[in-house]
């Protein structure tokens, strides 16, 4: 486990943190919670570097995310004229194994070079039988970091199929992934045509170089090396991580071209709007072999990029513009190809109203354009819009001109289906639409209520603000809010304003997160910081810890993945073991499902009365759903977050990636019966896309079934059981998508009353 990290001061430093700005091209080196706003490193032996570009923080003693080592960045930020810009970083480290549990006996950190010109400071650390020496290296006027570890199997064992190397997770903002890997999420980089990828927004960039890597996850936020190491082996990697003060990429292609020495020409020239008027800000966007590869921002209508020599497609847009017709351009070395766009389309508005065809009311929706105009740069204008909180059901879109088809849905899939409209975007012109929505389905006239218990913000690896976390639930058709970051109430208060001010009810939670074991706790006391190490917790202190939080539940996420409760469990990964107090098992969209449905089952044939809960994992409003999968639970009286949560404690609550389910008794409850006697379990079904299936459970496998032909209407289903002892039975349904609900178990006790008697 971890234990204490130590710090080694090689030169005088100033203790308590950073002074005032300032705005030499000086390195500074600074001791003490840092002054990058925002800034998660707080504790008193934490390292913060700063030159005149950026500004970088180290956990000593502060406790980086997701149970890592401490010894690696928590903090990034730019430096403009000597003010340091808020952080815009989870963390960049070095990873030993793809995420992997990470068993760490000890940590140093030591500033062996700390000069006005450059600072150098080293962490070492090991992971099983491996040693982990890093440097990191900052010189004076220098935008990026340069970071060398050196990675020694200590060990007489072979480490086959590791994933190694440097991450690095932005908070919030968008990302570009490693150019010519088509978007990909996961994979070797076979297609890629760089080795960096970077994160961005409008007014900051970060990116990592890597060219060692061969293989990339999470969006290629990691870069890793796929290897072995064998008994006695070294391997070095090499990476730098560069900083910008804005969302031009053009700095890492120059970064690139000179730390390869690539031979490079340069493109520049000037960009108008058809109707003659310059573009403030534009964009020349390059594409090689096809695939995005880097933009530049220019500034008063001009701009200038240097690439590395070859052939290119270059077209120029702006926010809110359509792009001009690319341009097939070569560039050779050390020449200069100017080219200029004149065909640019200046911005119109959309200005649509959402409602109800059954009430006329207005709705909550999600926009999202199908086809049509979808920005590369992402803050140029985005793919999917959400109605506003106020006014509600309306949203101002400003977009590019061109023909679009939109999708407006509200509770699609669940309680109605979306709505498609085509449209014209013309330049410098506003137009309106009304969408109509038909509502299907009406669970709260029978007291059900749904929420997405697993959302993120923009903390950590998320990327959604408050705002928009509830503007997405509520389009999603959710009725009640919920937020759980990582480690973190951070956005609690803002999130119980915003909701509040719509009169839905908030559930504050919190997603605990040791490397062996996800959890969400709820309801949590607003605002209250988690007072535990994830990352050197046992399974009681975690479980310990969230009830002090303020939690009467709590939830194990995703327990059969890598980085699952259940799963870490059976491979003893978990520290001091299993601990049994929690109460739910999570349902997750984001992965795998299967695998917690079967063990679930086998909880409940163990007598153990573990419940299902459901979140979708979402992290990013504008690329993933919001309630994609969800929990209904049956509240009579005041809806609450603490009403809701005691009712799905009690097992009366159903998981649904769509079809509805109206049971005619509590889910959850226990019925005594006796040997052999009939027991009569009705339920309603409904499917706004049509049923398929519904399937009577017992104990795991499937008792009897019943088939529709996409009915779509509200279904009773009645299905007879005679048990012969102790029992449990849950449904399955299946709609005409493949989308299926689960039920928790109705409990059936079989009492022998001639033992009784007896």
């Amino acid at each position: 486990m971890n234990k204490k990290t130590t710090l080694t001061l090689a030169t005088s430093l100033v203790l308590g943190g950073l002074a005032s700005p300032f705005a030499t091209a000086d390195v500074s080196v600074k001791v003490g919670p840092t002054s990058i706003p925002q800034g998660n490193a707080v504790g008193k032996k934490d390292i913060t570097i700063q030159n005149n570009k950026l500004a970088i923080a180290i956990a000593v003693e502060t406790a980086p995310p997701w149970g890592v080592a401490r010894g690696g960045i928590i903090d990034i930020a730019t430096v403009k004229d000597g003010v340091i810009g808020s952080d815009k970083a989870s963390l960049m480290d070095f990873i030993p194994n793809n995420w992997s549990s990470w068993p760490t006996t000890y940590q140093k950190v030591n500033v062996v070079k700390n000069t006005p010109k450059e600072a150098i400071i080293t962490t070492d650390r090991d992971w099983e039988g491996v040693t982990l020496h890093t440097r990191y290296r900052l010189k004076a006027n220098d935008n990026k970091v340069h970071v060398v570890t050196k990675m020694k199997n200590t060990t007489k064992k072979a480490y086959d199929k590791l994933l190694s190397g440097y991450v690095l997770w932005p908070d919030g903002g968008y990302l570009f992934g490693v150019p010519g890997m088509k978007g990909a999420k996961q994979g070797k980089a076979t297609h890629a045509l760089t080795d960096w990828m970077s994160a961005y927004d409008e007014d900051w960039s970060l990116g990592l170089h890597a060219p060692y890597f061969n293989f990339i996850n999470y969006g290629s936020r990691d870069m890793y090396l796929s290897h072995q190491l064998q008994p006695g082996e070294e391997r070095s990697f090499e990476g730098w991580l560069q900083v910008g003060p804005s969302g031009d990429l053009s700095p890492m292609v120059a970064s690139e071209i000179k730390l390869k020495n690539l031979p490079a020409g340069t493109i520049q020239g000037s960009v108008v709007t058809t109707s003659g008027k310059t573009v403030e800000k534009p964009a020349i966007v390059v594409e090689k072999n096809g695939q995005p590869y880097t933009w530049v921002i220019g500034d008063k209508g001009k701009y200038s990029l240097r690439l590395p020599a070859g052939k290119y497609n270059v077209y120029a847009t702006a926010k809110g513009h359509a792009s001009s017709t690319p341009i097939e351009i070569e560039l050779k070395k050390k020449h200069t190809v100017t080219q200029n766009f004149n065909d640019l389309q200046a911005p119109g508005e959309l200005q649509v109203k959402v409602k109800s065809t059954s009430s006329g009311q207005p709705l909550d929706a999600r926009i999202t354009i199908e086809e049509g105009d979808k920005p590369l740069i992402k803050y140029f204008g985005k793919k999917t819009f959400f109605t506003n909180l106020h006014p509600t059901g309306q949203a101002k879109i400003t977009i590019a001109p061109g023909k679009y088809k939109l999708k407006v849905a509200h509770a699609e899939g669940f309680l109605a289906k979306a709505k498609y409209y085509d449209i014209s975007i013309k330049p410098e012109s506003s137009q309106n639409l009304v969408a109509a929505i038909s509502p299907q389905a009406n669970p709260n006239a029978s007291h059900w209520y749904s929420a997405d218990l697993h959302h993120h913000s923009d903390v950590l690896d998320g990327f959604t603000p408050p705002e928009y976390v509830l503007r997405s639930q509520l389009a999603a058709g959710l009725d009640l809010s919920f937020l759980s970051d990582h480690d973190t109430a951070k956005n609690h208060y803002k999130m119980a304003d915003l909701s509040r001010s719509r009169n839905v009810p908030f559930i504050p939670s919190m997603e605990i997160s040791p490397s062996w074991g996800h959890f969400n706790a709820y309801p949590l006391q607003l605002g209250k910081p988690l007072t535990i190490d994830p990352g050197t917790a046992s399974a009681k202190e975690v479980l310990t810890a969230a009830i002090e939080l303020g939690a009467s539940a709590i939830q194990a996420n995703h327990p059969m993945i890598a980085y699952g409760y259940f799963k870490n469990t059976d491979n003893k990964k978990v520290p001091g073991g299993f601990h049994p107090n929690f109460e739910l098992l999570e349902i997750n969209s984001a992965v795998e499902y299967d695998k917690t449905i079967k063990r679930v089952w086998q909880q409940w044939n163990n007598g153990n009365r573990y419940y299902f809960s459901a979140g979708s994992d979402t992290h990013d409003v504008w690329n993933e759903l919001s309630g994609k999968v969800r929990i209904y639970t049956q509240v009579n009286g005041e809806v609450t977050a603490d009403s809701f949560v005691k009712a799905i404690k009690t097992g009366n609550a159903y998981v649904t990636f769509g079809p509805l389910i109206y049971p005619h008794q509590k889910l959850g409850e226990e019925i005594k019966t006796i040997p052999g006697a009939e027991v009569k379990l009705s339920f309603d079904v409904q499917a706004v896309h049509g049923l398929k299936s519904v399937k009577l459970i017992e104990r795991g496998e499937v008792k009897n079934e019943k088939t529709f032909n996409n009915s779509q209407e509200l279904t009773e289903v009645l299905f007879t059981v005679t048990p012969q002892q102790d029992s449990w039975f849950s449904l399955v349904v299946e709609d005409s998508q493949g989308k299926r609900a689960f039920t928790n178990p109705i409990w059936l006790k079989v009492i022998n009353l001639a033992v009784n008697q007896q």
